[in-house]
């Protein structure tokens, strides 16, 4: 044997001494429980996100790895890493733990729950927590929670940013907002290539401190019936294929988008169905909503230019061939015809010093913070605060709103 070959490793195979501990939940859905962990790896600590999936058959089992291979090989920027799936034998989890599991709904957050975006602290103390190590041995067959371990994103999800403004009685100013949803329109064009996505919400929109938008949670959202048992309550961020379960392709996460992207630039979640009812009954009071015609946000809203109302409505068509059929033309759309049309407009950076920004509730900024942020200038002054008040609404917008009683911005707005 040659030197060359016994030093040459290439297809060696050997076990990991990798481990995880979890540090905390740091969210839960429909599909699971989302965790904080730490991962060690011979004396190297890293945090990562651990996402429970709560699956409900065999096929479902399959479809998830499949599924979950894929999402592994996305690298782009404004993409989550998805590292792969690990999995606990059931047996070896607390019973309460596997009850809670089995039971879970979809909820939506809530709007009291404060955002850290700079977790250092579990940095320094987590060396300091006590570990539980499972002990057990696997066997054949036996059933396991699978679990899909992502990169861990320091800083904020668009769900958090919008009700965390709502509360301040303000909204995201309409070309901060378009930004972050150019930069997924960027994710989405790489990925569908080979993926779709089939659950774009909010909350799976990230935006880290250094203002990167990043889209969360590629291969673990699965199509057909399941999709909606597991996603009931986000039900209303779905196309109407798939909510009438129709074959559907990549144009149904740009119509999810633009459900999302409406929701930012208005304060109105279009799709919002009523509190404790059943999947079914939401099915169909969507289905109603969705045979609805839309109002364009530019007459909801004064200051949403026109141009930018129109990219969001072809976003929205219900018919998917009317839909933008691809989404990097969204993209270029909103680049080109909005963002940039006039010169200068935002970066990361914007993102990053507006982020900064609001968190010292508009009370700190440097000059060079307000010099990433000099396109939001009107008549000599720039304008951070997007105000919550009757007067930016127009009278169409305001009767829209009234359809949305009981949600924070009908009281900030109506009652």
């Amino acid at each position: 044997m040659s030197d060359k070959e016994l030093s040459n490793l290439d297809g060696l195979s050997f076990p990991s001494s990798s481990s995880y501990t979890i540090l905390q939940e740091i969210g839960r859905g429909g599909m699971g429980i989302v965790y904080l962990a730490e991962k060690h790896c011979e004396g190297v600590d890293d945090l990562v996100v651990l996402k429970t999936i709560r699956t409900v058959s065999p096929e479902h089992i399959e479809m998830l790895k499949k599924e979950a291979n894929i999402a592994t090989h996305l690298r782009h920027e404004n993409i989550v890493k998805t590292y792969g799936l690990e999995s606990i034998p059931v047996s070896a989890l607390p019973a309460e733990f596997q009850s809670e599991i089995t039971g879970l709904e979809y909820q939506e957050p809530a709007p009291q729950k404060p955002v850290r975006r700079r977790n250092s602290h579990l940095r320094r103390n987590r060396s300091s927590r006590p570990r539980r190590v499972l002990s057990h041995s696997r066997r054949e067959g036996e059933q396991k929670l699978y679990l899909i371990a992502m990169d861990y994103v320091e800083g904020t999800d668009l769900g958090n940013l919008y009700r965390e403004h709502l509360h301040e009685k303000i909204l995201v100013p309409p070309i901060l907002t378009s930004f972050i949803i150019s930069r997924i329109c960027r994710a989405l064009g790489y990925a569908h290539k080979s993926i779709i996505h089939r659950d774009i919400s909010p909350e799976n929109i990230m935006v880290d401190n250094q203002g990167v938008s990043k889209l969360s949670d590629f291969g673990i959202a699965v199509g057909g019936d399941e999709e909606i048992s597991l996603l009931t309550g986000k039900l209303g961020y779905m196309s109407p294929e798939q909510i009438n379960r129709k074959e559907s392709d990549h144009r149904a996460d740009i119509f999810s988008l633009g459900v999302v992207s409406y929701q930012m630039l208005t304060g109105i979640n279009l799709f919002l169905t009523p509190r404790k009812i059943d999947s079914k009954s939401q099915i169909e009071y969507i289905r109603q909503k969705h045979a609805r015609t839309i109002l364009p946000p530019h007459q909801v809203m004064n200051d949403i230019p026109l141009v930018l109302s129109e990219i969001i409505m072809k976003m929205l068509s219900m018919d998917p061939e009317k839909r933008y059929q691809d989404a990097i033309s969204v993209g270029n759309d909103l680049e080109q015809k909005y963002m940039y049309a006039e010169g200068f407009g935002p970066t990361n950076n914007s993102i990053q010093s507006y982020l900064e920004i609001h968190e010292s509730h508009f009370k700190e900024y440097t000059q060079e913070q307000l010099k990433q942020l000099r396109f939001l200038q009107e008549d000599g002054k720039i304008r951070l605060r997007r105000a919550i008040r009757p007067e930016i609404f127009t009278s169409e917008g305001l009767e829209l709103v009234k359809q949305y009683r009981g949600t924070l911005l009908h009281r900030l707005l109506v009652s």
